[in-house]
């Protein structure tokens, strides 16, 4: 493409970033007009019932804005905004009201409202103005003499038909020059003003890893209980039955040495059922496999054992630490497990993938189902959020979720994890930090198993998408960073 090709369109965007900019203007301007008519209500209590919705409606349009401007500046937003549910206690009120990101918003909204207006009508006037003047200028002889051209000058001649083609000039510079300014400092405004702050931003990055890491401890402080329940109740009480049982046979061999025998292979039997006891539980702790046939041939074994025929994609996966890997490993084997049992499906296709973003590693696993959808995260023994429009970092219980119009769901942030009931105790991660395992009691449906899965990826500084739309299809994507 030539120079001046490229420099048409990159005018051309500009001008219809301005335009479009423009066109949501009347929206932020609806919202500032509503905010300002909610203010005397708001001392009688009256307004407080829409306050949500206002702040609401401004937050979707903050985002939206955002997005809009980082696709523009080819910029990348490293963090997550939040997402607001529908009703709220006063005092949430209060913290939602006087949080950063309300005051964020509200600073975007008035520089939105203040400048969006003028420089979408900049985009359309100078262009506009360049091209009447350049073509209808030298059109001046087409008019009656009693009748005129009449534009910003009056035209009757040559000299002023050259004026006013002149003045056309003048608009196509300063369209040429100005509207690329314009467009920048607004994009660039908008995410200078909507991002966080860096003591905000590192006060969230705290509170999150505060949070994972008391959701870690106690998932691992739950694994081990769990582990010594299995040992307790499992191998050690068949390990006493073979004591007893070679006792026995002892007693008998003093006698008559063929009555032992049936003592003996009973204590065989104790001892074979003790050994694959164990064996289960090293497995739950770190499974084998994973260090004979690393995440992508442990995958493989998972998918040929499911129920449901699988594919599996593993081009993309790069090596992981064992820890992040382990994780992958029981989120897969979950995922798999409530597909089996609640999504009535006849295909599964299952993909592993390492991400590259501009901070760090992401390994993704995800799950795809054709069944019947519909699938939610349910909260942890009644504990955690689970509100529409509920995104936010750091959450109670199992997390914080919102389901989107389309059926999305989305976690983020680890709260502390408390006992959760779920399908299947599947394990925990290797290496000090233990992953999330679903122990005690609960119910029993799809819902307790995923939110085992937000958990999991929480403890890592992951996170849950969901996309579960009635009549399906489901998918499950999980991303745990490999920088944990």
């Amino acid at each position: 493409m030539r120079p001046s090709q490229a420099g048409l369109r990159t005018r051309a965007a500009d001008a219809v970033f301005l335009l479009r900019e423009a066109a949501y203007w009347l929206a932020s301007l609806g919202i500032l007009v509503a905010g300002i008519v909610l203010l005397p209500f708001l001392s009688l209590g009256i307004g407080l019932y829409a306050l949500p919705g206002v702040l609401g409606t401004l937050d979707l349009l903050a985002a939206r804005a955002q997005g809009r401007s980082a696709g523009f500046a080819g910029a990348v937003i490293p963090f997550d905004r939040r997402r607001l549910r529908g009703r709220y206690s006063f005092g949430e009120l209060a913290s939602l009201v006087t949080a950063p990101e309300t005051k964020r918003d509200l600073s975007w909204l008035l520089f939105h409202a203040a400048f969006a207006l003028l420089a979408g009508a900049l985009a359309i006037a100078l262009p506009v103005g360049a091209l009447l003047y350049l073509v209808v200028s030298p059109l001046w002889l087409l008019f009656p003499a009693d009748a005129p051209l009449e534009m910003t000058i009056t035209i009757t001649s040559w000299p002023a038909a050259f004026l006013g083609m002149l003045l056309g000039v003048a608009y196509a510079v300063l369209a040429w020059l100005l509207l690329p300014w314009m467009a920048r400092r607004l994009s660039e405004g908008t995410l200078a003003i909507l991002s966080p702050r860096r003591y905000d931003e590192l006060s969230r990055r705290i509170q999150d890893l505060s949070a994972a890491r008391a959701s870690a401890l106690a998932a691992h402080a739950a694994e081990l209980r769990r582990i010594e329940r299995e040992l307790h109740d499992g191998a050690q009480n068949r390990l006493v039955g073979v004591v007893m049982m070679l006792g026995l046979a002892q007693r008998a061999a003093e006698t008559d040495p063929a009555a032992a025998v049936p003592f003996l292979e009973r204590a065989q039997d104790a001892a074979s059922e003790a050994l694959a006891g164990l064996r289960a539980a090293v497995h739950d702790i770190y499974p084998p496999v994973l260090d004979e046939l690393g995440l992508g041939g442990a995958a493989s074994a998972l998918t040929s054992r499911s129920p449901i025929p699988c594919s599996l994609d593993v081009a993309g996966l790069l090596r992981a630490p064992a820890a992040v890997e382990s994780a992958a490993y029981f989120v897969l084997a979950e995922a798999l497990t409530n597909a089996a049992k609640h999504s009535g499906a006849s295909r599964i296709e299952v993909v592993l993938r390492t991400e590259s973003t501009s901070r760090e590693d992401v390994l993704v696993v995800e799950v795809t189902d054709d069944g019947r959808g519909g699938a939610a995260v349910a909260p942890a023994g009644g504990v955690g959020v689970a509100a529409a429009g509920a995104d936010t970092g750091a959450g109670t219980g199992a997390g914080a979720a919102r389901r989107g119009a389309d059926g999305t769901l989305h976690t983020a942030g680890a709260g502390s994890f408390g006992a959760a009931g779920g399908d299947s105790d599947l394990g925990t991660g290797a290496g000090a930090v233990a992953a999330a395992v679903d122990v005690g009691t609960g119910d029993a449906g799809s819902g307790t198993g995923l939110a085992g899965i937000a958990r999991r990826a929480a403890a890592f500084g992951g996170r849950l998408v969901l996309s579960s739309p009635r009549g399906g299809p489901t998918k499950v994507r999980v991303e745990l960073p490999c920088a944990f």
